[in-house]
């Protein structure tokens, strides 16, 4: 007995049906025709288990998405090997320069982190953290041997530092005591001066670093795929303060906000530093955890300020001194209140725009202003000469203008 809906007879054989069928499969381009609706369709030189019933699925004309799937399959199976290997760069690339970091730990702050081998020599470059100010910092290599370091250069805006392995380690890679008669480090890979100007938004990167501290020893860090998303501006917060560094950062969609990922090593698929992973931040503007990276070209800054500080004083002396604005915010006490302007200096680069008492700040050189926090921030962070573009809501309407800093004196 057959089953004209299911087209099986009652011992579970598929006999299919004739559905829409092509009328000459030896002519490209032709036309679907119609079979006989109801009619059994049986394949009795092809095994059993492949007469399966496709032709009643078929429409009568080829979809119109049809060659674009056909093309994104064999694209996919062209690039996918092409991925694959970028992945594998990008990975043994990372995980070579990569190492874990231990010190001080205190309630919810983590007594563990990761930092990125920038030197031969046994320099790592990581965030600033509680980590680092107790007096035994330890670093354990890619290969298990552990080192004591010292910190040599912070930055308190952009919550950098940079440590230097001691030439003793402490214990090798087969966790076995050494003897203290090693008095030189070994050779380290590194990481040669990247750049993260090519990154386009869509490119792939991995994070590389020791979230929760999963790895120890030389076990390997953890990595996290994702993908650039674009360059921004950073406004977060870091607890209950405002987060010091508002410069560029380079945002992601690879979930880096974790314990112990800050640090971590941002690689491209050609295995080239583009950025370091920052400190757990929340933005102001969603509330939410952000996932991004301190391009590599801050860190590089960083790194040169450190071992060059009387280069970095001489730039320091040539640079102009604090911006000046000549606008004071109304302030109520404690409360970090909308950004109303209550007195405006006489002859200032702010009197000089034509910015009034009473007039509220929305937005300066395209950054919204919440409260007055922000236009200090942005004015912080400005230098003297430079032209902030000012939206400003004077009796209900908006008005645009621009203001030059000028040098405090």
């Amino acid at each position: 007995m057959t089953h004209k809906a299911t087209g099986r007879t009652s011992d579970g054989a598929d006999r299919g049906h004739l559905g829409r069928r092509p009328t000459d499969r030896g002519h490209p381009g032709r036309r679907w025709g119609r079979g006989l609706p109801g009619r059994k369709l049986r394949c009795a030189s092809a095994p059993a288990k492949v007469r399966e019933n496709r032709a009643a699925l078929r429409p009568s004309r080829p979809a119109p998405w049809a060659g674009g799937v056909l093309i994104g399959v064999v694209a996919l199976w062209f690039v996918q090997p092409v991925l694959g290997e970028g992945f594998d760069r990008a990975i043994d690339a990372a995980s070579a320069r990569v190492v874990k970091l231990y010190g001080l730990g205190a309630g919810a702050r983590e007594g563990y982190g990761t930092g990125i081998v920038v030197s031969e020599d046994g320099l790592v470059l990581t965030v600033l953290s509680l980590l680092l100010d107790g007096r035994n910092v330890r670093v354990v290599a890619p290969d298990g041997s552990l080192y004591h370091a010292d910190v040599i250069g912070r930055d308190e805006k952009e919550q950098l530092a940079l440590v230097r392995l001691k030439p003793e380690p402490e214990f090798g890679p087969d966790g076995q005591p050494l003897p203290p008669d090693r008095s030189k480090l070994p050779t380290f890979a590194c990481f040669a001066e990247g750049e993260s100007t090519s990154l386009v938004p869509g490119d792939w990167v991995i994070a590389a670093g020791n979230p929760f501290k999963v790895a120890d020893g030389a076990e390997p860090v953890s990595v996290a795929l994702g993908v650039f998303s674009t360059r921004a501006a950073l406004d977060a917060r870091f607890g209950v303060n405002d987060f010091p560094f508002t410069g560029e950062v380079l945002v992601i969609d690879a979930v880096t906000s974790n314990p112990g990922a800050p640090g971590s090593a941002l690689v491209d698929l050609d295995g080239r530093w583009v950025g370091m992973i920052g400190r757990v931040v929340v933005s102001n503007a969603t509330r939410t955890q952000l996932n991004y990276a301190m391009p590599v070209e801050t860190c590089l800054a960083f790194i040169e300020r450190t071992l060059n500080p009387h280069t970095a004083l001489a730039l320091a002396e040539e640079s102009a001194g604090e911006p000046y604005s000549g606008i004071k915010l109304f302030k109520q006490g404690y409360k970090r209140g909308l950004a109303y302007v209550d007195k405006v200096a006489r002859g200032s680069p702010a009197d000089k725009a034509g910015v009034r008492s009473d007039d509220l700040i929305l937005s300066a050189n395209g950054k919204q202003i919440s409260d007055l926090t922000d236009f200090e921030r942005v004015i912080a962070n400005s230098r003297a000469g430079q032209t902030i573009e000012l939206v400003i809501e004077r009796n209900r309407k908006v008005i645009t203008t621009s203001l030059t800093l000028e040098e405090q004196r």
